[in-house]
């Protein structure tokens, strides 16, 4: 009983996050676009015409992942996909550690200049390690 309080309050806790963040990348999409094409990944740098397709597309798994958490019927679903989001973020952000971006890192914070630090890269991190074991749990039993 005591395991299923712990999941329900982690999972109250990670929607309103996964919420919190989509919401404020849809009050500026564009912005948002910016933000995408500006990761790189080794020398590849994303255009913004890619991005601007890419980044919609990421809110609206955002969204999805913060419901799917919430709902019991679907809540390995909702680890599983924000799992692999964190771990997504996790790798963009390790390639991207120090650089600085001119209209934020896409986190929560936008519109304005912000620096990669290790602690986006550990953040990332642990979000993704706590979604694995819960779903190791839920799934398990």
């Amino acid at each position: 009983m005591i395991i299923s309080i712990l999941i329900w309050l982690v999972s109250v806790v990670l929607a309103a996050l996964y919420y919190k963040s989509s919401v404020q990348k849809l009050r500026t999409p564009y912005t948002f676009s910016y933000i995408v094409s500006e990761y790189q990944l080794g020398a590849y740098h994303m255009p913004l015409a890619i991005a601007t397709k890419l980044a919609p597309l990421l809110i609206i798994i955002e969204l999805l992942t913060a419901v799917w958490i919430l709902l019991p019927w679907t809540r390995i679903y909702g680890f599983v996909l924000g799992a692999a989001l964190q771990f997504v973020f996790f790798i963009l952000m390790f390639a991207n550690k120090g650089r600085s971006f001119p209209y934020g890192c896409g986190c929560f914070k936008m519109n304005a200049p912000s620096v990669i630090s290790i602690r986006h890269v550990w953040g990332n991190f642990v979000l993704c390690i706590v979604q694995l074991i819960i779903t190791w749990i839920l799934v398990v039993g």
